[in-house]
């Protein structure tokens, strides 16, 4: 692994010094802490999956109810064409 960037390198090395661990680890945790907080639509992996997610995605926001039934035209602008 190599790190190009001096400033990310720097912080990586702080932050390794500040816990004890290595610098290996530091990355380590990073990455899997970042994978552990993606939804779950950006962990699917292949097309069939993301299409299933963003179908389900779609059937529960057609389920919503509808809370303003006007226009998007009609909630910005007002009867002369100006925006409100």
């Amino acid at each position: 692994m190599v790190i190009h960037d001096e400033e990310t390198l720097r912080m990586a090395q702080e932050l390794a010094d500040r816990k004890g661990v290595s610098l290996s680890d530091v990355f380590a945790h990073a990455v899997r802490a970042e994978l552990d907080r993606m939804p779950p639509a950006l962990q699917a992996k292949t097309r069939e999956e993301k299409l299933a997610l963003m179908a389900e995605l779609q059937k529960r926001s057609a389920a919503l109810p509808i809370l303003d039934p006007r226009t998007p035209e009609e909630m910005l602008y007002d009867e002369d064409g100006i925006p409100k």
